[in-house]
C-alpha cells in the first residue's frame, strides 16, 4: 500500500507543478511544440545510461506498443501544453476527470480490466462534477463550451492520454517500469520532433527556449517524475482505478490556478472538483 501511496502521490505533485510551468512557458510566448520536443529531449539524453541496466529486451510486440506509446503521447502532451498556453488551470485541470472513462474502455479492450457497478458509479460523478467547473464564469454549461479553442485541445490531450495510458501499462507488462519510461521519452521524442518538423514555429523559437533553459530543465524533471511515478502506478494498480486516483491532482490544480494565475469563479469550480474527487473515491473502492 506505501507504494502505491508513494507513486500516486508523487505522480500528483508533479503533474500539477508541470502544469504551471507549462503555462509559465507558454505565458512567455514559446509555442506549445517546441516545448513539449524540448522536456522530451532533455529526458531522452537524460536516460541513456538507463537503457544498459538490463531487466528488460525488446521484441515485435513491444516495439508496436512503443510506437502508439510515442504517438498518442507526443499528441497528448502536445495538445495539453496548447491548452495550458490561453486556459485557466482551474478549468482544465478537473477536465482531466473524464480520462478515466478513455483508460476504462480502452483497458476493457486491450487489457481485459472489467469496470464494477461502483467504477462506473464513479465515472458518472466525475463527468458531472466536471459539468459545474465548466459551467464556472459562463452562466452554466453550454455544450458551444466544449468548442471553445482551450476546452478542445484539453478534451484531444485526455483522449491521447488517456489511449497512452493503456499502450503504456502493456509496454510496462511487456518490459519493466524502467523500460517503459524509457519507451516514453525515446518515441515521445521521436513523434514530437516530426510534429515541430511539420508545424510552423516562429523564427527565434530556439534562442527562447535557449533564454529560459531552467525552465525546460525543471519542466523536464517535472514530466520525468511524474511520469516514472505513473508507470510505477500502473505497475501496481489496474489502469481504471489508477486514472481515478490522480484526479486528486484537480484540487492541488484549483489552488494553483488561484494562487500562481490569480483565476476567478473558484465556488463553482471547487463544488465540481469536489464531485469528481467522490467520483474517483467510488472507482477506487469499487476495483
Amino acid at each position: 500500500m506505501l507504494a502505491e501511496l508513494g507513486a500516486v502521490g508523487t505522480r500528483i505533485l508533479a503533474n500539477s507543478c508541470a502544469n504551471v510551468l507549462q503555462k509559465r512557458l507558454t505565458g512567455a510566448g514559446i509555442p506549445a511544440l517546441p516545448v513539449n520536443a524540448g522536456v522530451y529531449l532533455v529526458l531522452s539524453v537524460v536516460m541513456i545510461p538507463a537503457a544498459f541496466s538490463g531487466g528488460w529486451h525488446w521484441s515485435a510486440e513491444l516495439l508496436s506498443y512503443a510506437c502508439c506509446v510515442g504517438i498518442c503521447g507526443a499528441a497528448g502532451n502536445g495538445f495539453l501544453v496548447a491548452a495550458l498556453e490561453t486556459g485557466e488551470l482551474s478549468v482544465l485541470g478537473p477536465i482531466n476527470a473524464w480520462k478515466p472513462v478513455v483508460g476504462m474502455i480502452g483497458a476493457l479492450l486491450l487489457l481485459g480490466e472489467l469496470p464494477t457497478a461502483a467504477g462506473m458509479a464513479g465515472l458518472v460523478l466525475t463527468v458531472f462534477g466536471s459539468y459545474f467547473v465548466l459551467g464556472a464564469g459562463q452562466g452554466g454549461f453550454r455544450f458551444r463550451l466544449l468548442l471553445r479553442r482551450d476546452i478542445l485541445f484539453r478534451l484531444l490531450a485526455l483522449v491521447f492520454t488517456g489511449i497512452e495510458a493503456v499502450f503504456l501499462k502493456k509496454s510496462i507488462l511487456l518490459s519493466s517500469v524502467t523500460g517503459g519510461f524509457l519507451i516514453w521519452c525515446w518515441f515521445g521524442a521521436l513523434f514530437s520532433l516530426i510534429g515541430v518538423a511539420l508545424g510552423r514555429v516562429p523564427l527565434g523559437t530556439g534562442r527562447s527556449l535557449r533564454r529560459r533553459w531552467r525552465g525546460v530543465l525543471l519542466l523536464a524533471l517535472m514530466f520525468g517524475l511524474m511520469q516514472y511515478s505513473t508507470n510505477a502506478a500502473f505497475q501496481l494498480l489496474p489502469v481504471g482505478p489508477a486514472l481515478a486516483l490522480f484526479q486528486l491532482s484537480s484540487a492541488v490544480n484549483l489552488w494553483f490556478g488561484w494562487k500562481f494565475f490569480h483565476e476567478r469563479d473558484m465556488i463553482p469550480k471547487i463544488a465540481g472538483t469536489a464531485a469528481i474527487l467522490a467520483g474517483a473515491a467510488l472507482i477506487i473502492l469499487g476495483s
